[in-house]
């Protein structure tokens, strides 16, 4: 999945959260998109993603990104990042 329009909410929460624009972009490269109510997506990193992003980071870089994630609305646009603390549900 590519990286569309980031939405002003979501720029302030990476400024916030310390998530540079790499992370986004490399979260959507290895990332898995599941269904979220209302017709929104969240991309995150699964074991597989996880996987092969450790063979092209350095060792303590994927710690950092591996537990992002992003909600997405109907139309791709990011509305949202941050720090995963609890599982992803999947419909």
């Amino acid at each position: 999945m590519k990286l569309g329009i980031v939405s002003s909410h979501a720029r302030m929460s990476m400024k916030r959260r310390g998530i540079p624009r790499q992370a986004l972009e490399t979260l959507f490269a290895y990332g898995r998109v599941e269904h979220a109510p209302h017709g929104s997506r969240v991309v995150y990193m699964n074991s597989t993603g996880k996987a092969a992003l450790a063979k092209s980071l350095p060792p303590g870089q994927i710690d950092r990104w591996a537990d992002m994630y992003a909600v997405l609305d109907p139309q791709d646009e990011v509305v949202t990042v941050g720090y995963r603390t609890n599982r992803i549900r999947r419909h």
